[in-house]
């Protein structure tokens, strides 16, 4: 159970965090390799985590109050993703123009937090379809 569990969301925190600097490198033409830790970005690596998480746990327990407790802890983080850090990171911009514009001595703020419905649907799709794969392939090599 664990191993399947743990190789589901490790593999799936490599193809998302990759895909996000695959996705900023096609924008940038730049090699950024603190996009693969950085909030923010195409697709939510969050999402694609807390869904891995909860999609492996069905595939191993089916419906139980374990995944039960997995789905709402999965709505909660992305709809955290989407309007809190989303917003939280309009604020930085605007802040950020402020502190520019009035020569404010303070750092800026990170403006990139949070993800847009896309990004989040992304994360889960990425979340679903890995551990899927990962338990056929263990269901293939046990025959």
């Amino acid at each position: 159970m664990i191993t399947t569990v743990i190789i589901s969301i490790v593999i799936t925190f490599l193809i998302a965090n990759i895909t996000k600097m695959m996705n900023d490198y096609e924008k940038t033409k730049k090699i950024k390799l603190s996009m693969f830790f950085q909030n923010g970005g195409m697709p939510s690596s969050h999402t694609a985590i807390i869904i891995s998480t909860t999609t492996a746990i069905f595939l191993e327990t089916g419906l139980t109050e374990l995944f039960i407790a997995c789905v709402v802890i999965s709505f909660i983080v992305m709809n955290d993703a989407v309007k809190v850090r989303f917003e939280t990171g309009e604020e930085a911009e605007v802040l950020n123009k402020l502190i520019k514009k009035e020569h404010i001595i303070h750092k800026l703020l990170t403006e990139r937090v949070g993800h847009t419905p896309k990004e989040v649907l992304a994360g889960l799709i990425i979340g679903i379809i890995i551990p899927i794969i990962i338990y056929a392939l263990y269901a293939v090599s046990d025959n």
